[in-house]
């Protein structure tokens, strides 16, 4: 359940600020949360706790299914989220959440993914900017120590060392296509690289 949580709480950052760049940023995950579902496929790295793949897919506005991977394991461990309900499957088949750890996943589902955010990052507008041969509108933001414990999971880093995150939205559909954490002295080493997406057969029901 940590890493579930730790990932929604991330999540609150990835979304609409109150800064000069508030309204293109709060545009492109308006359209993301407007869309029937959609997927963001993340990767993880922790320079002390390793790295983990994540691939979450939603149907808002209380849907989830989440597959998680540590390191080159190809073992997964899965969570779905419908309405109240939670379930979790570590590999040993499929079982039903407690009541109360459910009542803390479906909340920061729908605080952080189902309802506009309620973040205070200030984004820099950066422009058209290319990353990885694709021309993107770039958006970057310091992240405060929370969000830092997200990705780090261990103390925050001293304020001139914060992570940065990067957000690239696609020029002609507006939505959100990668956000990318990277440390401020090290603007090539990853922490976290999401990529968003809008699959058209999305489809999330009860483990049955």
């Amino acid at each position: 359940m940590r890493i579930l949580i730790a990932a929604l709480a991330l999540l609150a950052h990835l979304a609409p600020a109150h800064a000069d760049c508030k309204a293109e940023v709060d545009q492109a995950f308006s359209k993301l949360r407007g869309s029937k579902g959609f997927r963001l496929e993340t990767k993880i790295i922790n320079e002390h706790q390793g790295s983990l793949t994540m691939t979450v897919d939603y149907q808002l506005p209380d849907r989830m299914h989440q597959r998680v991977a540590l390191g080159d394991s190809p073992q997964k461990m899965e969570t779905i989220a419908i309405g109240s309900k939670v379930w979790s499957n570590q590999g040993q088949g499929w079982s039903e959440v407690p009541a109360n750890f459910a009542e803390v996943i479906t909340k920061q589902l729908k605080e952080t993914v189902a309802e506009p955010s309620k973040s205070t990052l200030a984004y820099e507008c950066l422009g058209e900017a290319t990353f990885e041969g694709k021309s993107y509108l770039a958006y970057k933001a310091t992240l405060p120590p929370a969000a830092d414990e997200a990705v780090k999971g261990d103390k925050a880093k001293p304020a001139d060392a914060a992570n940065v995150q990067t957000l690239y939205i696609d020029k002609t559909s507006g939505l959100p296509v990668r956000n990318v954490v990277t440390k401020s002295d090290s603007p090539d080493k990853r922490l976290f690289d999401g990529t968003f997406s809008t699959p058209s057969d999305i489809t999330i029901n009860a483990p049955g």
